[in-house]
């Protein structure tokens, strides 16, 4: 079972701003090591696209998860990765999907 022990919020990009984009959402998806901390992100889906894929992949990067099986997957929902009106918050942090 796959439980996120350590969640880390974003800062909003100021580069969205300046282009005039207050909100987004982005599905991801996360690799862990045994030891519960992410090896790897990958984008799977943004909405605008690329806009906030590297505020997301970086802190993604420092969730910390309990320890387990190496090379678990994670999926993160849309819903949860919401990014709205210049601030950024992940919403929750359950997994959708652990393999």
């Amino acid at each position: 079972d796959v439980q996120l022990v350590t969640k880390v919020q974003p800062e909003f990009p100021k580069e969205a701003l300046q282009s005039g984009v207050d909100r987004g959402r982005v599905k991801a998806r996360m690799t862990l090591d045994a030891t519960g901390e992410v090896s790897r992100v990958e984008i799977l889906e943004a909405n605008p696209r690329h806009v906030f894929d590297r505020t997301v992949m970086r802190t993604l990067a420092m969730w910390k998860y309990n320890p387990g099986e190496a090379n678990r997957a994670v999926e993160i929902d849309p819903d949860v990765i919401r990014i709205e009106s210049g601030m950024a918050n992940f919403h929750g942090g359950a997994p959708v999907a652990a393999g």
